[in-house]
């Protein structure tokens, strides 16, 4: 097992340049183009040879003892791979199981890079659902090619960091996809995350799917949620089937 954290920030580089090398075009590639339609319900396809990360769900440990419920976290996020987006300013969004009475912190770090891009508390959610938070609002500009750590965390001790209850997932910007800007241009708002979750743009996909709960109560979101194991963000948001609160 590799345990030097230098070792392991260049492995993940070099499967990073890995995966930038030119490969042969193919109609997942580009769907966008004519005569490429996009399911009904989103289906996402992640990359070929996608890149190495994941997510981590933060929950209570047992040395910690506390008279309220504490939350589950979870952030929509891809399992076993870093999930993609082309934009330098995503919307990304987590879900809790119950209203937070801690500080809530919202931290994106990049590899070899010893302070956070950004590390901000963000307000508390009151309640349980999913929440998104506009990377825009501080001035985040994501690079291409960097694989980030982004993470939410429930700050139970300030003097403990050990006890915080800390949810992460890889993050990694790349470069537009032939042909997508203008399918998603002549598409229906009801499409254009299937065209984009088929692009293997997993959080531009989960974007466009909250965008659109006004029209279908979140089912889009909900299909995306599902194929990505979120099964207590699932459960949650198809029992209520609430507006997402931004943060």
């Amino acid at each position: 097992m590799i345990r030097n954290p230098i070792l392991i920030t260049l492995v993940t580089l070099a499967f990073i340049a890995a995966w930038l090398a030119p490969t042969p075009s193919t109609a997942q590639q580009q769907p966008g183009s004519p005569g490429a339609e996009a399911p009904s319900v989103p289906e996402y396809k992640p990359p070929a040879r996608g890149v190495p990360g994941g997510r981590v769900g933060g929950a209570s440990r047992g040395t910690v003892k506390l008279t309220v419920p504490l939350p589950n976290i979870e952030l929509l996020a891809p399992n076993g791979l870093a999930g993609l987006t082309t934009s330098p300013t995503p919307t990304l969004y987590f879900y809790v199981s119950r209203p937070v009475a801690w500080p809530t912190r919202f931290t994106i770090s990049a590899p070899l890079r010893p302070d956070p891009v950004i590390e901000v508390n963000i307000p508390s959610p009151p309640q349980a659902g999913i929440y998104a938070v506009r990377t825009a609002d501080y001035h985040v500009q994501l690079q291409p090619n960097v694989l980030y750590t982004w993470s939410v965390s429930v700050i139970l001790n300030p003097q403990a960091p050990s006890r915080d209850i800390v949810a992460s997932a890889s993050l990694l910007r790349t470069a537009a996809v032939a042909g997508l800007d203008y399918g998603l241009f002549r598409a229906p708002a009801n499409q254009r995350a299937a065209l984009l979750a088929q692009a293997g743009l997993w959080y531009d996909a989960v974007a466009a799917a909250a965008e659109m709960e006004g029209f279908d109560r979140h089912a889009a979101l909900d299909a995306l949620m599902d194929e990505a194991g979120l099964v207590e963000p699932v459960r949650y948001d198809r029992q209520a089937a609430g507006v997402i609160p931004v943060r």
